[in-house]
């Protein structure tokens, strides 16, 4: 492990930013060493969050080195771990409360629990929402047994439970707040949608069924108004979380790399970057001279490739300036490659399907925009248009599909979006037979229902006229249901 691991200090790990993922030892000032193997998470000049060995032991250590509050945010983490272990709710044995040999920064130990996942994973790697329904379940029976004990985690994100075939782990104690006696209904119910907010649109029918679970756990005896009001408080908390990672996606994070200069303005996904890929970031124009470059749509307003970057496929779309007096009118609004990136991160973060936003890039001149690049991973499939016209003798195919489109309608209106070109074109079906939206340039986002389902409304029409030569297609979605709430 020492060979291959550098020393370090707490002064080091300070300058660190969010690129930094090498192996290192750390110097405790009981005089052993924390292995550090893998950096798990970075807020630079603040905190870390390792996987690693101390004392022969598979750990997880939390690193606080920010000189002003390193001491409070120690002070909350231990307070929390306190207040679950003192209620018996299963939570990773902390091994060590210490510094590093130069006292500069600040040093928690827990175990680290191997077999198992933790609810976003398992919520992201599901083929069914019945997988999940055991899990979900038993996670219903945790936060109910939480707030009968009276602790409230203001941080009640999938990513900090641990699921074990035997137990459910909570972890981060650092925003968990006690009350003296247990949760009321109306506190309670709030932090549960903030859970049930993270599974996403469209799964209105689980989000009720987990409820009822929660309900019975609390001995609640539940009315028609309470349902209704906890969607509203899900609602609430969907556009909380949305407005909360809104500014994280265009600026550096753990996940996120932004890159500014005079002339342009990039940000990307870093589970992406690569030689070729960062290359053609600098530089986006050379991705349509690539070797592999295909084109898609060769429009006056749009250029659209498919592209091999690093043997990955994507979808390079240059959204171009057709004249001076189009430069004039666009140049000081948001761009469309940022509009793109912006929608389809809210789409992503609701679970809904559109290909994988991977990268905007701006061109700018003196602060005025000209010229931008929206980059998605490329998705194999067909248009709808295709794919009534190959299935529309096959009633049960196109009834199916026909029942996708309209949910997926309805769970984009369910965010307060409206798509803005709503054609055939615009709707890929992937080859498990699900449909995706693309292209979001000219979309909307409504802060009042009057207005959305008045574009709607519009939205709906124009989608229809894809089948006039197809009337028994048309026929089967005007049977739908399309009032969007």
């Amino acid at each position: 492990m020492a060979s291959n691991c550098t020393v370090t200090t707490a002064n080091n790990i300070y300058t660190a930013d969010f690129t930094f993922d090498a192996p290192f030892q750390l110097y405790l000032e009981t005089g052993d060493v924390l292995y550090a193997e893998k950096v798990v998470r970075i807020i630079p000049k603040k905190r870390m969050v390792v996987f690693g060995r101390w004392q022969d032991k598979t750990i997880v250590a939390k690193l606080f080195f920010d000189p002003r509050r390193a001491a409070q945010h120690v002070k909350n983490e231990l307070r929390g771990v306190s207040l679950l272990h003192d209620n018996h709710i299963p939570t990773p044995i902390l091994y060590l409360q210490g510094k590093s040999a130069d006292k500069n920064c600040q040093v928690l130990i827990f175990e680290r629990i191997i077999a198992a996942q933790n609810i976003e994973e398992m919520w992201q790697a599901k083929t069914s929402v019945k997988e999940c329904l055991p899990m979900l379940r038993a996670m219903m029976i945790e936060l109910a047994t939480q707030h009968v004990f009276g602790i409230l985690q203001h941080d009640l994100h999938f990513k900090n439970f641990l699921v074990t075939p035997k137990k459910i782990y909570t972890l981060d104690g650092a925003q968990i707040e006690s009350f003296p006696a247990k949760l009321d209904k109306k506190i309670s119910m709030e932090n549960l949608a903030l859970f049930l907010s993270q599974l996403g649109v469209g799964f209105e029918k689980y989000q009720e069924l987990l409820f009822r679970y929660y309900a019975k756990a609390r001995g609640w005896i539940l009315k028609p108004k309470d349902i209704k009001t906890l969607f509203w408080f899900v609602r609430k908390q969907r556009d909380l979380r949305w407005e909360k990672f809104a500014k994280k996606i265009t600026r550096a994070s753990t996940d996120f790399a932004s890159k500014k200069s005079w002339k342009s303005w990039s940000v990307y996904d870093r589970q992406y970057a690569a030689p070729e890929f960062l290359a053609m970031l600098a530089n986006p124009d050379t991705a349509y001279h690539h070797p592999s470059a295909k084109i898609l749509k060769a429009g006056n307003s749009s250029t659209v490739i498919r592209v091999t970057l690093d043997g990955r496929d994507y979808v390079v779309k240059r959204y171009n300036v057709k004249n001076s007096w189009h430069y004039l009118r666009r140049c000081l609004r948001m761009t469309r490659a940022t509009r793109s990136w912006r929608l389809a991160q809210k789409l992503k973060l609701n679970y809904l399907p559109t290909p994988a936003p991977v990268a905007f890039i701006e061109k700018r001149c003196l602060g005025l925009k000209g010229k931008s690049y929206y980059v998605t991973t490329y998705v194999a499939g067909q248009h709808v248009g295709e794919f009534f016209s190959q299935h529309h003798n096959d009633v049960e195919k196109t009834t199916t599909m026909v029942k996708r489109l309209v949910a997926l309608f309805k769970n984009f209106s369910a965010l307060y979006l409206s798509h803005g070109d709503l054609k055939a074109t615009n709707i890929l079906i992937d080859h498990q037979q699900q449909p995706l939206l693309l292209d979001f340039d000219g979309a909307l986002e409504h802060t009042s229902k009057l207005a959305l389902r008045k574009t709607w409304r519009k939205e709906i029409k124009r989608f229809l006229r894809n089948f006039d030569n197809q009337p028994t297609v048309q026929a089967q979605f005007e049977r739908e249901d399309f009032n969007f709430s």
